[in-house]
């Protein structure tokens, strides 16, 4: 009985671990699925099988979360080629000065950024200004149709950028907003 004690110990910390993890890279996903598929063995072993069945479903969950994660990556090159070009002529002369006045407020707000293997992530200082930010992430998408952007609310309460491009355009990104990398 000590050894499958210390296998559901191991199995359900293991589980915590890397549920913790998660946010960090996709593989704590998957450990995490393949952690709750160990816990779900200890709670049939243990005898406790509603345990193990919610732990079972976990792990169907996990994967399913792991692989949507890992998806958008993989199915990019399949996708159509959409030409890595702004074209500002989508802008009315108004828009194009209320979009440039947006873009240095926003850069400089910055507080750090992080490049990411398909563009980058900046963490926004001050929140107070949220409607101007996904007012130039609009217009942002709107110029740029290539980029993927996105206002992200994390659970810390920081506010976050992204902006990534398919893989070819990553030079791209870092020569055209550099003024968002360099803090």
């Amino acid at each position: 009985m000590v050894s499958l004690t210390f296998f559901g110990v191991i199995a359900v910390g293991a589980m915590l671990v890397f549920y913790a993890l998660e946010e960090r890279a996709p593989v704590y996903i998957l450990l995490f699925a393949f952690a709750c598929l160990l816990s779900s063995a200890y709670g049939f072993l243990q005898g406790a099988w509603p345990f193990g069945i919610v732990e079972a479903v976990w792990s169907v969950v996990a994967w399913r979360r792991w692989r949507s994660r890992i998806r958008p990556r993989d199915d990019r090159a399949s996708q159509t080629a959409v030409p890595i070009v702004c074209d500002m002529s989508a802008f009315t002369p108004a828009e194009r000065r209320s979009y440039h006045e947006l873009r240095g407020r926003i850069a400089a707000g910055i507080g750090e950024s992080v490049t990411t293997c398909l563009g980058f992530h900046a963490r926004l200082a001050d929140a107070s200004a949220l409607g101007e930010i996904a007012e130039w992430l609009a217009l942002e998408r709107r110029c740029c149709p290539f980029l993927d952007v996105a206002l992200e609310l994390r659970h810390d309460r920081s506010l976050w950028i992204r902006v990534e491009g398919p893989p070819d355009a990553k030079a791209f990104l870092a020569e055209e907003f550099v003024e968002f990398l360099t803090r």
